[in-house]
């Protein structure tokens, strides 16, 4: 890998990898939903679907056709840590997508039209997430397990923040942290560093403005379980989702050993998790689990949906599974197999120039270095039963448990005496 530093700041990582003739540019933004003030929650989101919208040479519309005029494609992302945007095109476009790229994301004139019209657009797509049992959840469980901290606030932002924002207010924070100085340039695809360069710094280096973020309050992560919280809505069966303590970036051998934990709870069918509560008794329809890779401290979180007489029972099962696997060291086959299914998902994630792109990114702008990604693979050959034992019983308490449910309209409410109503 390539890494060099523009003399504006602008950090540039350049992968070649020449197996078809393609190139993925891939600019990630160090602000997220956690820079957020309270008032104008939702930013950070608002102007990822704002970015493709115009710039002064390229009017609403002319940015997606200059893409697709050379059959390349362009998405984005908002996380509580990042936003990042894309173009891929065949690698001989790739000027025609450094100039595109770097236009949308310095230029952006944020026109007063569009702000109204994609406003609709994010209103919508929040309504939606309302109806989504498990996405209404990710933002229920993340505000009851942080009483204080940055992951705190939702990156899509309330109903009212994002009806009050204005364009001002998304200029403003455009203008303070869409800076090269604040980001990262991620090329990775059919391309040589040498020749690729020159054409980053006409681009990219033309642009001088400086990172001036919010004087945002201290915001100390404070848990906030155990809790429970009970939601009806008019659905067939009950979804429910268990969040534990986890670890952040700040110890990053700490994370891949949460991976390797989290596939013995709960990833796929082989799983713990779901061999007890699915296969055996059969209390779930489907169950898994995840932990989420953050720059702080962030969450470990099991999913489930089940009817809502099982809901003691679920939560009983998640807790005797965690207590099983904090009592003694995983056996040497099952965390080889775990280990393995880590590996191919590393290397399913990668075989594109998106998906490669993409964990370089994140983990260049989680970490601050390539060396996360670099010696990822290494490292997680490296995770013995030792470390799974004491990661789960350092993060996964079962005194700290929060659960967040929602069961159909009517439906007997669980009893679950050990977790206190907020």
């Amino acid at each position: 890998m390539y890494i060099s530093k523009l003399n504006n700041g602008m950090t540039v990582l350049i992968q070649e990898n020449h197996a078809n003739p393609i190139v993925t540019l891939d600019v990630w933004v160090n602000t997220g939903s956690m820079n957020e003030l309270p008032e104008i929650n939702g930013v950070s989101h608002f102007l990822e679907h704002m970015m493709f919208k115009g710039t002064k040479k390229r009017p609403a519309g002319k940015v997606d056709l200059d893409i697709e005029s050379v059959g390349g494609e362009t998405n984005a992302g908002t996380s509580k840590d990042f936003t990042h945007y894309y173009v891929t095109v065949a690698s001989e476009y790739v000027t025609t997508g450094l100039d595109v790229l770097s236009d949308v994301i310095m230029n952006s004139t944020l026109e007063p039209d569009e702000v109204e019209r994609e406003r609709q657009v994010i209103l919508e797509e929040f309504k939606r997430k309302q109806d989504s049992p498990f996405n209404s959840l990710y933002d229920i469980i993340h505000d009851l397990a942080f009483q204080s901290g940055p992951y705190k606030q939702s990156v899509l932002g309330t109903q009212e923040s994002i009806s009050q924002l204005t364009r001002a207010q998304l200029m403003d924070y455009y203008r303070r942290y869409y800076t090269p100085d604040n980001m990262v340039l991620v090329v990775v695809g059919d391309v040589k560093p040498e020749t690729l360069l020159p054409e980053i710094q006409k681009y990219f280096g033309r642009y001088r403005r400086t990172a001036q973020p919010f004087d945002l309050p201290a915001k100390p992560i404070r848990w906030g379980g155990p809790v429970r919280r009970i939601i009806e809505k008019d659905k067939r069966e009950s979804y429910t989702v268990m969040a534990f303590p986890a670890p952040g970036m700040a110890t990053p051998r700490e994370t891949i050993i949460m991976d390797v934990l989290t596939g013995i709870l709960g990833n796929g069918r082989s799983s713990r998790l779901y061999q007890s509560l699915r296969e055996k008794k059969q209390i779930v329809s489907s169950i898994s689990a995840s932990y989420e890779l953050a720059k702080k401290p962030s969450l470990f979180l099991v999913f489930a949906t089940h009817e809502p007489r099982n809901f003691d029972a679920v939560c009983e099962g998640v807790l005797e599974e965690i207590r099983r696997v904090r009592a003694r060291r995983v056996g040497a086959r099952e965390l080889a197999k775990v280990k393995k299914m880590a590996l191919n998902e590393y290397y399913f994630a990668t075989e594109t120039t998106n998906g490669h792109g993409f964990m370089l990114g994140l983990s260049y702008v989680l970490s601050g270095s390539e060396k996360y990604e670099r010696t990822y693979l290494r490292e997680l050959n490296r995770v013995s039963a030792s470390d799974v034992l004491r990661a789960a019983r350092r993060y996964l308490d079962p005194e700290k448990m929060v659960v967040a449910t929602i069961q159909p309209k009517g439906a007997e409410e669980p009893t679950a005496e050990e977790f206190p109503a907020p």
